[in-house]
């Protein structure tokens, strides 16, 4: 059977579905499917998993690229993950790099295998003087289909904001210290606790908006009325849901740009909760403790802790409050939660489906760009 790679260097984390590359992408996996071809695949960055994705939503046969060493009770989690048929897949292990512990280590032995096992490769879109333009010019005996490219893009969908505390609504400047406030923000590829299958479905359908932004989780969170808890960036890897008691105009200070993650710390899109409840919930405030302090602690302080790291003063500044375990905000009298968006134009959108109180930044706080 024919195989063929539908290839594209690396985008934006944060796609959305009228992106050329992404209907590109998705109708160069249709023809491949209808043609009764194998598509060789992988997983670990976008281009690759919309491409693996795809091939399931159209019963595809596809040779999934994985590293050497993993088990089957892996393999059997991404097939669910991916809503994938066990009968139309087949795995292709390829060795680590030389630094094992690194997950990128054998991205680049990922590539050079789904090319060369590729009889067919189709670029999508490619960066010039990039590392797939390269392995295009090489294979000079492989058959390149052409009829799905488009122009290679580095645009991103994160919404940036240039924040302007000043400007903040008044009525935010009254809160006291009786208020925890979980923020939220943009995530970059499936939410805690939804499938690759269902985000990637979502990021099809799309349009003009990156369907996990701060905004969509928010409302994710009123919709399901249960904050989840995650263990991303947590030293004791236990998933916890994160509070501050810092108020709204305080909290401006930790809305930074994170260029190493290509996203917000947080974004203005929080859900407060009353300090009452949240300690009858058990929220405790994070303890903040040195490297070896860290390596004494019990386990079941650990989820409640935090190192210090290099510039001490930034976690503790923090102020935060953990528990570990999801939020059921059912369990909440509503009186003791409240909603924070970012204009004018959001809150009164949630407003319409939220029986708790909804305040916004205010329509000048800040100016949204891409």
């Amino acid at each position: 059977m024919t195989r063929v790679a539908i290839l594209n260097s690396r985008q934006s984390k944060t796609p959305v579905g009228n992106d050329p590359w992404v209907k590109a992408t998705v109708s160069a996996v249709a023809h491949a499917a209808k043609s009764g071809w194998t598509i060789v695949s992988s997983y670990g960055l976008n281009t690759w998993e919309l491409v693996t994705w795809a091939a399931g939503r159209h019963s595809a046969n596809l040779l999934l690229v994985c590293p050497e060493d993993v088990t089957d009770e892996q393999k059997s989690e991404f097939m669910r993950r991916f809503d994938l048929l066990v009968d139309l897949v087949e795995w292709k292990p390829v060795p680590h790099g030389e630094q094992r512990s690194r997950t990128k280590d054998w991205w680049e032995g990922r590539d050079e295998a789904v090319t060369v096992l590729a009889e067919i490769l189709v670029p999508i879109s490619i960066r010039k003087g990039g590392r797939l333009e390269s392995v295009l010019q090489s294979r000079e005996t492989t058959s390149v289909d052409e009829q799905f490219r488009v122009r290679y893009s580095e645009s991103s969908h994160h919404l940036r904001f240039d924040i302007i505390p000043d400007s903040a609504n008044p009525e935010l400047r009254t809160w006291g210290s009786d208020w925890l406030i979980h923020w939220t923000r943009a995530c970059n590829g499936p939410w805690p606790g939804e499938t690759e299958a269902e985000y990637y479905a979502a990021l099809a359908n799309s349009g003009d908006q990156y369907c996990r932004s701060g905004f969509q989780t928010l409302s994710r969170i009123l919709q399901e009325k249960r904050i989840r808890a995650s263990s991303w960036r947590i030293g004791s890897g236990v998933p916890v849901v994160g509070l501050t008691e810092l108020s709204p105009i305080e909290s401006v200070s930790l809305m930074r740009w994170r260029p190493r993650w290509s996203r917000w710390s947080i974004e203005p899109y929080g859900i407060a909760i009353h300090r009452d409840a949240a300690l009858a919930l058990g929220l405790r405030p994070v303890q903040y403790v040195g490297n070896s302090e860290w390596d004494s602690l019990p386990e079941s302080a650990k989820p409640y802790s935090h190192v210090r790291g290099k510039k001490a003063d930034i976690w503790p500044a923090e102020r935060e409050w953990r528990v570990a375990v999801d939020i059921d905000l059912t369990k909440l009298p509503a009186g003791q939660i409240r909603v924070v968006t970012l204009n004018h134009n959001e809150r009164d959108a949630i407003a319409l489906a939220c029986k708790y109180p909804v305040v916004s930044f205010s329509s000048g706080f800040g100016t949204a760009h891409k």
